[in-house]
């Protein structure tokens, strides 16, 4: 199918998708269910298997992903040739599925792990397996030749994200027009507040040094520098005191800061900032899929919408399992209704 007509007929299978989808109001419908067996038959309106309540949810968690993933590919298939902006989003499970490999291999183990199925558009050799230098040979991970020892794991791990998230922007880089600037302005957003998150976690928790902080953090230039447009607002935030809520008040992210009570001790909190981003940067992929509608990026908005959908699944199978109230389940994701404060100027 022509590009053109692809798009046209993409987006219309794509929203129709989203009118039965558990995204913007219906994703409440989700924590609505008492059971397992309940949320199984509201997702995908069949009878659940006769399984033990653990193996339940472990199907509806993998029957969720697998049909995320599966439509997305399809919706690719349906073009004559893709836009490599849509390809290229797929990138990120290619990274996950060597992540694996590489485990598996670590380990010794001869089988081959489970990988997620992205049809043709896997690049990874894995016939070859367990030859990682085989494997990766003539993809953008050939690199990766080896088995990593123990320790080498987490390290390269971490340069899997590094390649990714810089593929991503550039590939965003590359799409012209408003809908590319406003998918630019969705990654801008995922990756700074990941950093953000991030560097708060290991000031909080693991009491790093400055120079180990930085060395974590993602970038998409050559190194995580005040230059680099993703790693420069978390670094802005490497020395702000953690228990004072006036500078933080005035930040450029201020709407997603935990709120300060009068009376009671306050401390900056990454998982409150963690879970009210996924909401923001599900809003913007709606206004990205509605507002540019037919165009590649649309399909991304789409992507990002029933990948946040995709969250609050898992949170209502884990709710459910722990016997978590629905209110707390929603909060978990960002679905409560507290007021935030607006973004400040102390960006």
């Amino acid at each position: 199918m022509d590009k053109t007509g692809a798009g046209a007929f993409v987006f219309a299978k794509a929203n129709g998708i989203l009118g039965k989808s558990f995204v913007g109001k219906r994703s409440q419908l989700l924590f609505n269910q008492k059971s397992l067996s309940e949320l199984w038959t509201l997702l995908f309106r069949s009878q659940p298997p006769l399984v033990p309540e653990v193996m339940l949810s472990q199907q509806i968690e993998e029957n969720a992903f697998s049909d995320f993933i599966g439509k997305y590919v399809k919706f690719i298939n349906m073009y004559d040739k893709p836009d490599p902006v849509l390809v290229d989003q797929l990138m990120l499970f290619e990274g996950e599925n060597l992540k694996e490999l590489g485990a598996a291999l670590c380990k010794g183990e001869t089988t081959i792990p489970k990988l997620i199925d992205l049809g043709q558009f896997s690049s990874l050799n894995t016939q070859y397996w367990p030859d990682i230098e085989k494997i990766t040979r003539g993809t953008a991970f050939s690199w990766y030749n080896k088995v990593p020892g123990i320790h080498e794991q987490q390290q390269l791990e971490f340069k899997i994200d590094i390649q990714v998230c810089r593929h991503l922007w550039e590939s965003a880089l590359k799409e012209k027009g408003e809908a590319g600037q406003a998918l630019l302005d969705l990654y801008r957003q995922e990756f700074i507040i990941k950093n953000i998150v991030w560097l708060l976690r290991l000031r909080l928790f693991y009491n790093l040094k400055e120079e180990e902080i930085i060395n974590n953090l993602i970038y998409v230039t050559d190194k995580p520098n005040r230059s680099d447009p993703v790693a420069a607002p978390a670094l802005k935030i490497l020395e702000w005191p953690l228990d004072e809520y006036e500078p933080w008040s005035n930040w450029k992210y201020a709407s997603l800061v935990n709120p300060h009570i009068e009376g009671q001790v306050w401390q900056i909190d990454p998982v409150w900032i963690e879970k009210r981003n996924r909401v923001q940067i599900s809003r913007k992929a709606s206004k990205l899929f509605h507002q540019f509608p037919g165009e590649a990026c649309a399909l991304i908005g789409w992507y990002k919408m029933k990948n946040f959908e995709l969250s609050c699944i898992r949170t209502a199978v884990e709710s459910i399992r722990l016997n978590v109230n629905s209110d707390e389940a929603m909060d978990a994701v960002g679905l409560s209704d507290i007021a935030m404060p607006q973004g400040g100027i102390n960006g």
